[in-house]
């Protein structure tokens, strides 16, 4: 078995198993048999197997001599990069050490995880019947979404007392295409949906309606349009996909038995969070590393679980040992609270994975020096490209190529009525279209206070500041009343005042931009003139009769 990432949204832990094919040399060479040297350094043919076998099996790709130079050739240029050149400004970035730590630890919780859940996952002989012939069944459909299971049953009783199912999906989608089409979904085979979705769908007949059905997105409700069924399946066909249908159905029980796994060893009552220390986190990230040395104030404890008592220092060190892109996620207190929850569950697991030594399991670390690898190959990139300069006349000529990257947002103006009942915005709607003044309504109903004092209207604004609705009310056509649309608790109507269509920027406030993109337009011949200066300063030589004699076979 052979495991590699897959972010898990709870807990953000790396999680996933695949089955690989390893791919070995047949004949009288050994493995420590050098392949190719770059300067003193040299690659065997037992690394260039183990690198190729995973492309091979991931690609799809079948074996060839083409193929064979350019994972060898990338091998070489990897080397080049590390070993001779300066990267001591990569190697001493704090970002990039923060990069190395997470995957490290990562690696080591996904470890965790396989040997403790996935290994013991189960699937009988009935359970992988049934899969299989649900991989052989298209089932096409459509549904209604709510986001709590009580507005889920109030359409459910209503299409109970013969509402129609259209008519609903105009009134709880704000995608206009799910409007219009009744929710309808399509066809769709076995492992394409959410779980529990997928279950409901396949145990219903033709034309059968659902009760609310949860799933990790809300609640849903289903009409089954179609089945089609294979005619034909073998004895034969199902043994022959046994493994690979095996896999499915254990996959698709992780996530409740991870819930399992989580609530044998985290107790959450045991959780307490300090609501003021949160908050004064929250007010000062932008100023986090100076905290120490304005005088923060006091806490007994950040977070506390069991006798586990968590200081403020502690916990901004571990927000600064997060990397950029999960730093950007301490947006507001809940998702610091979030975080800090996950700091805590992290430390019982690498407690638990260190204590049977995970950590240094061979398999472990040899995933972690790819991961390794890959981010500092991602940073040496940014380098290359950074240091590369173009002269403003290619610039230029990129920003008048390309102006789809430079153009100002669309903007729309509409007025507007907030209301959180559902009853009273489609009766205001009736009054609407009767002809009563959308201004003088938006003023006496209205919940959003600064623009019901301006008759419900906003102001021309960017497009994307609508969110989810943007597309419906930039396709309705000016003066037009669109609404009541849900908007997470509450209803919106909204009539169409004004649009007006994007512009290009001038270039002078997008130059710097336009450098950026155009050096990652070009970032595959930078790199590739980067290597080739590398190259003339370091012998490279490699055996190309010996990569093309390597035989391979499957294990």
């Amino acid at each position: 078995m052979k495991w590699t990432k897959k972010i898990c949204s709870k807990f953000s832990i790396l999680f996933v198993l695949l089955t690989l094919t390893n791919l070995n040399a047949k004949g009288n060479f050994d493995k420590n048999t050098i392949l190719a040297s770059v300067g003193k350094k040299n690659i065997t043919v037992g690394n260039f197997l183990t690198r190729y076998s995973d492309y091979i099996f991931s690609s799809g790709i079948k074996d060839n001599i083409v193929t064979r130079r350019s994972i060898l050739n990338n091998m070489i240029n990897e080397i080049l990069l590390y070993h001779y050149d300066d990267n001591s400004n990569i190697f001493n970035n704090p970002e990039y050490k923060k990069e190395l730590e997470w995957a490290r630890k990562q690696t080591i919780l996904a470890f965790l995880k396989d040997q403790e859940i996935f290994a013991k996952l189960t699937a009988t002989e009935s359970e992988l019947r049934d899969a299989f012939f649900k991989t052989n069944m298209k089932v096409s459909a459509r549904h209604l979404f709510a986001e709590t299971e009580e507005e889920a049953e109030n359409l459910y009783q209503l299409l109970q007392t013969g509402a129609d199912f259209n008519q609903l999906a105009k009134q709880v989608f704000t995608d206009s295409t799910l409007q219009n089409n009744g929710g309808y979904l399509g066809f769709f085979t076995w492992g394409d949906m959410d779980p529990n979705f997928e279950d409901a769908a396949f145990k219903l007949n033709e034309g059968e309606i659902s009760k609310p059905i949860k799933t990790k997105y809300g609640f849903s409700i289903i009409k089954v349009e179609k089945k089609i069924a294979n005619p034909i399946i073998t004895e034969d066909e199902f043994l022959r996909k046994k493994k690979h249908v095996e896999r499915i159905v254990k996959m698709r029980k992780i996530s409740s038995e991870e819930e399992k796994f989580i609530n044998k060893i985290f107790d959450s009552n045991k959780l307490k969070i300090n609501d003021s220390a949160i908050n004064y986190i929250f007010e000062n990230l932008s100023s986090i590393n100076q905290i120490e040395k304005n005088n923060p104030p006091e806490f007994l404890y950040v977070v506390k679980y069991g006798n586990k008592n968590y200081s403020l220092n502690e916990v901004l060190q571990k927000i600064n040992e997060l990397p950029p892109f999960h730093r950007r996620k301490l947006n507001s207190v809940q998702n610091i609270k979030a975080i800090i929850k996950g700091f805590v569950l992290q430390d019982i697991l690498l407690s638990m994975a260190i204590k049977k030594s995970y950590d240094k399991n061979p398999e472990v670390q040899k995933v972690i020096s790819n991961y390794f690898d890959n981010i500092f190959l991602r940073y040496k990139r940014e380098e290359v490209a950074n240091a590369k300069v173009f002269p403003d006349s290619l610039i230029y000529k990129f920003y008048v190529d390309n102006p789809q990257y430079f153009m100002n947002e669309n903007q729309i103006n509409v007025q507007e009525i907030i209301l959180d009942n559902k009853e009273l915005a489609d009766s205001l709607i009736n009054e609407i279209k009767k002809g009563t003044n959308f201004g003088l309504l938006a003023k006496k109903f209205s919940l959003r206070e600064w623009s019901a004092k301006n008759n419900g209207e906003i102001g021309l604004s960017d497009i994307s500041k609508f969110g989810g609705i943007k597309d419906t009310l930039w396709k309705s056509e000016t003066g037009n009343v669109v609404g009541p649309i849900k908007i997470q608790e509450m209803f919106g109507i909204f009539k169409i005042l004004d649009k007006k269509n994007g512009d290009v920027k001038d270039f002078t406030e997008v130059k710097n931009l336009a450098h950026r993109l155009l050096k990652k337009e070009k970032s595959k011949p930078i790199m590739e003139e980067y290597i080739e200066k590398l190259r003339r300063k370091t012998t490279v030589v490699w055996d190309d009769k010996l990569l093309g004699s390597l035989e391979l076979q499957k294990n």
